[in-house]
């Protein structure tokens, strides 16, 4: 159990603005703590989740719910979707998107990044309050974005010569991986029944997009691509509940 400890605060540290992480480890500690991010999605998706029980005007409360949102991961996967916004379409070579990505300061692409999924986020949440069981989605979705990226350090290897969190993160083994994969749908299922199988497999196709696009433009993946990846997935998921809730989209 001991041995499970220091991953866990890693995790809790790297996803969320909670200032725990242990004084002392070792790099098998921080491939480790992938493990447990749907654990830190799903305690971000219920205080999320809590949050929806307040007695606030609509509109008040869905700026709330993301307000929340962002504070809790202290922005960190917005500035690895801006770097991303901007490495990917503003360099001409990979070695000059990661010296893009580098840079402290966010252009017009990223920028853009930003404000674009903020608002497709804040749309999609209103739209969702018409439908039943609004705090399960809110739950779940978090839960399955930071799974998508359990499945991207399983498959995607760090570029070359990358030094960042990236390339300490990648390279999670299948046993961790099975053992939160199995885990988290069990989670899922009590939620949402089928449907949260539809949520998984969305986000882990968002993953794959996203890992794959990162190789063929910089040639592998980074932290930054793993924050991006978890914006995009909670966007993506976001975007098919509310199909699945106003639409009849197909279930499987």
């Amino acid at each position: 159990m001991n041995n499970l400890i220091k991953p866990l605060l890693i995790s809790f540290s790297t996803l969320t603005l909670l200032p725990v992480s242990p004084k002392h480890w070792k790099p098998a500690d921080v491939k480790a703590s992938v493990a447990f991010y749907p654990l830190v999605g799903a305690l971000l998706g219920g205080i999320l989740a809590l949050v929806s029980r307040i007695h606030f005007a609509h509109e008040l409360k869905i700026l709330l719910i993301l307000l929340t949102w962002v504070i809790g991961t202290a922005a960190f996967h917005l500035d690895g979707l801006a770097d991303c916004c901007d490495g990917f379409f503003g360099g001409k070579t990979p070695e000059g998107r990661r010296r893009i990505m580098k840079d402290s300061a966010t252009g017009a692409y990223g920028v853009t990044g930003i404000a674009l999924i903020l608002l497709f986020k804040y749309s999609l949440l209103g739209q969702l309050w018409a439908g039943d069981g609004v705090w399960k989605w809110l739950l779940l979705i978090p839960l399955a974005a930071r799974w998508a990226v359990t499945l991207s350090c399983t498959v995607f290897n760090a570029p070359p010569g990358d030094k960042g969190l990236g390339s300490q993160v990648l390279g999670l083994p299948a046993p961790f991986f099975s053992a939160s994969t199995l885990l988290s749908l069990a989670a899922g299922v009590v939620l949402l029944k089928i449907q949260a199988l539809e949520v998984f497999f969305t986000a882990g196709v968002v993953a794959l997009a996203v890992g794959f696009l990162s190789q063929s433009k910089i040639r592998g993946l980074t932290g930054d691509g793993l924050g991006a990846t978890i914006e995009l997935a909670e966007a993506v998921c976001l975007f098919f509940a509310v199909l699945m809730l106003h639409n009849g989209f197909p279930q499987l």
